[in-house]
């Protein structure tokens, strides 16, 4: 099997370690985006860097994970620089770092939401940028050549707190396999039915 170059995005904690981790013991390259540590991706500068230099590297697998989750906040609760930063980092840099990484690019994942395929409230600016994330990948399947992979989550255990939420590994393990298979969508609903 072809080994892959891939840049994961968010990986200073949360899913995008733990992704990060499995994808490296599968013997792949990683290039781990640390959040506002390293290349900003609330900035159109930091996005551009982070693009040179996955470029640099010859990266073919971008995993568009960073993310400004949920304040669980009423819409008028929100001010200006958090919608800001919410549509810059959450749908904005996954498209811009999609278009800088071409023509390299072979493969993506998109770490969506459940709140990009269902509405809910207080989630109304956040589930803004992963309906127009998922609009986004849904158009960009049909002009392009790149496989792309979206995957929808609920509540993932990245830490010890989290309740009512799927185990972090059997998630990472999920998509792990759906991206092998090439698979187009992964819908992963940990709610109790």
């Amino acid at each position: 099997m072809n080994k892959f170059r891939i840049l994961i995005t968010g990986c200073s904690s949360g899913l995008g370690s733990y992704l990060a981790s499995k994808f490296e013991d599968e013997g792949n390259f990683v290039f781990r985006h640390e959040g506002r540590k390293h290349f900003d991706l609330a900035s159109p500068g930091g996005i551009r860097k982070l693009s040179q230099e996955a470029n640099k590297l010859q990266i073919d697998v971008l995993i568009n994970n960073a993310a400004i989750v949920c304040p669980n906040i009423l819409l008028e609760e929100y001010d200006d620089d958090l919608i800001a930063s919410m549509i810059e980092v959450n749908l904005k840099a996954p498209i811009i770092l999609t278009k800088n990484l071409l023509p390299n690019l072979k493969r993506i994942i998109n770490i969506n939401s459940m709140v990009g395929l269902e509405a809910k409230a207080p989630r109304t600016l956040y589930s803004a940028t992963k309906w127009g994330l998922r609009g986004f990948s849904g158009s960009f399947k049909k002009e392009s050549n790149v496989r792309v992979l979206d995957v929808y989550p609920t509540n993932i255990k990245t830490t010890p707190d989290r309740i009512n939420a799927m185990d972090v590994d059997m998630v990472v393990d999920k998509i792990y396999d759906a991206f092998i298979e090439g698979r187009e969508e992964l819908i992963l609903d940990g709610r109790k039915k």
